[in-house]
C-alpha cells in the first residue's frame, strides 16, 4: 500500500502540485480565517463549534480532485489539471451540505455518550468517496456499504489521520514558540503542512474505499 501510495503520487506529482496552491491553499487559508474570527469575536455564538467544523470541511473538501486522479490512474491514464478542478467544484456543494448536517449530528452526539459522534465521523471520513453517485440514497447507501465492509479498520484510519496532523501540527507549534509569531506565520505553516500531507491520506483513503465494483462503476460514470 504504501509503495502504491509514492507511484501514484510520483505519476500525478504536477497535477498535486497545482491542486496543492489552486485547491488546499485556499481552502485552508478560508478555513483558518474563519476559525480565527468565530474564536476572537465576542458576538459568535458557539465559535467551537464552527470552528470545528471549519476544520473539518478544509480536509473533506478537497478530496474530489485527487480521489478522481487515484481512479483514473489505476486505469493506466491520467487526469487534467482542470478536470479535476472541475470535479472539485462539482462536488463541492454536496460535500458542504453533506458536512455540515452530519457534523451537526456529531455535535449533538457528545451528549449521548460519544456514540453517535464516533458514527458520525466515521461517515463523514467514508462518504466523499462516493459522492459521485446519481442519488443522495446512492450516496448513503455506497457509504453505509463501505463502513460496514471496513468495520472497525475505519476507526484506526480516523485515530490516524487526526494523530498526524495534531502530532505534526504541535511539533510545530512547539519549535515556533520560541519565535514571535503573529497570525501570518500561524497561516503558513497550516497552509504548508496541509499541502505536504493532505495529498497521501487522499490517495490512501482512496485506495482503501473505492477498491470495490461501486467505486469502479462510478468511476466509469464521471
Amino acid at each position: 500500500m504504501i509503495r502504491d501510495i509514492f507511484d501514484i503520487y510520483n505519476r500525478n506529482w504536477s497535477q498535486i502540485l497545482i491542486w496543492s496552491f489552486l485547491i488546499i491553499l485556499p481552502v485552508t487559508t478560508l478555513s483558518f480565517l474563519g476559525m480565527v474570527y468565530v474564536i476572537s469575536s465576542e458576538d459568535s455564538i458557539a465559535p467551537h463549534y464552527f470552528a470545528g467544523l471549519a476544520l473539518l470541511l478544509n480536509f473533506l473538501i478537497c478530496i474530489p480532485p485527487f480521489k478522481k486522479m487515484v481512479q483514473i490512474d489505476k486505469q493506466d491514464d491520467t487526469i487534467k489539471p482542470i478536470d479535476g478542478i472541475r470535479f472539485f467544484c462539482k462536488q463541492f456543494g454536496i460535500i458542504l451540505v453533506f458536512t455540515s448536517i452530519i457534523y451537526f449530528i456529531a455535535y449533538l452526539g457528545m451528549f449521548l455518550l460519544f456514540i453517535p459522534t464516533v458514527m458520525a465521523m466515521i461517515f463523514l471520513l467514508v462518504f466523499p468517496f462516493f459522492s459521485e453517485q446519481r442519488s443522495v440514497k446512492e450516496v448513503l447507501s455506497q457509504s453505509i456499504s463501505a463502513i460496514v465492509r471496513e468495520n472497525f479498520a475505519l476507526i484506526g484510519d480516523l485515530i490516524v489521520i487526526l494523530s498526524i496532523n495534531l502530532g505534526i501540527w504541535a511539533i510545530l507549534m512547539l519549535f515556533f514558540e520560541q519565535y514571535d509569531n503573529n497570525l501570518l506565520a500561524y497561516l503558513i505553516i497550516r497552509s504548508v503542512l496541509n499541502m505536504l500531507i493532505f495529498p497521501f491520506f487522499y490517495i490512501y483513503l482512496t485506495l482503501r474505499y473505492q477498491a470495490t465494483p461501486s467505486g469502479q462503476l462510478a468511476n466509469e460514470r464521471w
